[in-house]
């Protein structure tokens, strides 16, 4: 090999490899696995949407039973990011879009001739929706005001909401009057309350290639049941003066009456670090 081989950064010869060992180094050059996202709340997600015959719970016998009024978190905007892999040859190509399904990326092309985004919407059951602090009181009565309209006032609905974390900002986590446990009103299927101790996320323009994710922090995480009340990550008090996460008293009575009135019986609140990837 010729000293201009050798400090080239091309590897011509990588066509003649094996292809299992070609195959290896593709896997290797993939982003790896995507953790839960963080998606932004907006007004205007509660829609009513009437049943059909395919639609379970749909009552043929009694039209007035039909009407579902939902928080449609498929209308969030998507996760995007870029996967050039995709498109340096077919054997990539290949490899990179058999990660993106396992992944439940899909492909959506992009304006100017660039590569198409990878995207993904909002998964209820791993992801996050989180409510900005200017947000919250409209966050919280959003589906009250909405059942006042119209086309809603005195209708028989079914409340349907499927997201299970809800995140917030840490000055909205320790105003006195946020009524947090307002959440369990209509997100009744709430598992895990996230706050925000950095910068609150932002909206990420669209066709851009970034997210917004989390990460854990020390002390940071706290466990209710209903047999054993609150406990902190370890299994340590919940009060203890040297955790600067610790909840309040008057968070813990709040939640005390209202996790188990909404049929609750394992909750967590986690301080994390918003992070864009």
């Amino acid at each position: 090999m010729t000293e201009t081989e050798a400090n080239s950064s091309s590897f011509s010869p990588f066509s003649c490899l094996p292809p299992e060992l070609r195959d290896q180094i593709w896997h290797d050059a993939l982003p790896g696995q995507f953790g839960p996202a963080i998606f932004i709340y907006r007004k205007g997600f509660w829609r009513p949407r009437r049943l059909t015959e395919s639609d379970e719970g749909f009552d043929p016998s009694n039209d007035e039973h039909n009407l579902n009024f939902e928080f449609r978190y498929d209308l969030l905007d998507d996760i995007q990011f870029e996967l050039p892999l995709a498109f340096v040859n077919r054997e990539a190509r290949n490899i990179a879009l058999a990660w993106a399904r396992e992944q439940g990326f899909k492909m959506r092309p992009r304006k100017g001739g660039q590569y198409p985004l990878f995207w993904r919407p909002f998964e209820p059951s791993r992801d996050v929706l989180f409510v900005p602090f200017d947000k919250w009181d409209e966050f919280r009565c959003e589906p009250d005001d909405r059942l006042w309209e119209p086309d809603l006032y005195g209708q028989l609905v079914s409340i349907e909401t499927e997201p299970t974390r809800i995140a917030i900002p840490e000055a909205l986590f320790r105003k006195e009057d946020a009524l947090i446990s307002g959440m369990f009103r209509y997100f009744y299927h709430m598992e895990v309350l996230l706050v925000v101790v950095n910068e609150e996320p932002t909206p990420i323009p669209a066709g851009t290639a970034e997210r917004w994710e989390f990460e854990s922090v020390p002390k940071g995480s706290f466990f209710w049941d209903s047999e054993n009340g609150w406990t902190e990550s370890g299994g340590e008090d919940h009060v203890g003066e040297e955790n600067p996460y610790k909840l309040t008293e008057a968070l813990i009575d709040e939640l005390d009456d209202e996790l188990p009135s909404n049929d609750i019986t394992k909750f967590e609140i986690r301080h994390v670090i918003a992070v864009k990837r």
